[in-house]
């Protein structure tokens, strides 16, 4: 059973207002945030079971629209002004073109279950939202603080050919993102914005709102 750390840091009410009434149900994140993704990926193929846990670094700058993943040995940023992602792995760059744009509310399409509240009377609230209209073949859910819409774990099951799951903690999430240069894009080897029209078309990315794991 996976087990859900608690966030480090409380943010002010100055960041976001809180949410007094759980059927409040498509509130906002901070705009800008950062934290450790822990990430537990089960899926098979063939008949063959393949489990990846991944410990990841995650900044999120709605006010600059832009994301950025960093990992062992890779980096991914993703450029929502210009609809690109860069992943940039040992001295590579691969460039993508998006489909869908940087999500900053609880999209009107996540159905609202209701709340629950993690540990004893002073543990976490929060409020789950139901993900199975987001694509074909995917169920799962996603949860929020009731207070101040922090993201904090979101499962995904793939129900297709090959059935997947994939479950992502969002932990020691701070308000801010105290090195910008993560978002910092080298050229070379990535393509200079003159070059991107030759940039191939990535995927509709049709999953939950963050789950923009490489």
């Amino acid at each position: 059973m996976l087990t859900l750390v608690a966030i480090a840091c409380l943010l002010g009410a100055t960041i976001a207002a809180p949410v007094d009434d759980p059927n409040q149900s498509h509130c906002c994140t901070p705009k800008q945030w950062s934290c450790t993704l822990r990430s537990v990926s089960d899926t098979m193929s063939g008949g063959k079971l393949t489990t990846t846990n991944q410990t990841l670094m995650y900044y999120y700058d709605y006010n600059n629209m832009r994301a950025a993943t960093v990992g062992k040995g890779f980096r991914l940023v993703q450029d929502f002004n210009k609809m690109v992602s860069y992943t940039i792995v040992s001295g590579t760059c691969t460039t993508s073109k998006m489909t869908e744009p940087l999500l900053n509310c609880v999209p009107e399409k996540a159905a609202f279950i209701g709340f629950l509240q993690y540990g004893g009377p002073q543990g976490l609230r929060v409020n789950e939202y139901s993900v199975d209209a987001f694509a074909p073949n995917i169920k799962g859910r996603i949860s929020y603080t009731a207070d101040f819409c922090i993201p904090v774990l979101e499962t995904v099951i793939g129900t297709g050919p090959d059935p997947s799951l994939h479950s992502i903690e969002f932990v020691d999430i701070v308000p801010s993102i105290k090195d910008p240069s993560v978002f910092d894009v080298p050229r070379p080897p990535c393509p200079t914005d003159t070059e991107l029209d030759n940039v191939v078309d990535m995927p509709t990315q049709q999953g939950p709102p963050f789950a923009a794991l490489p």
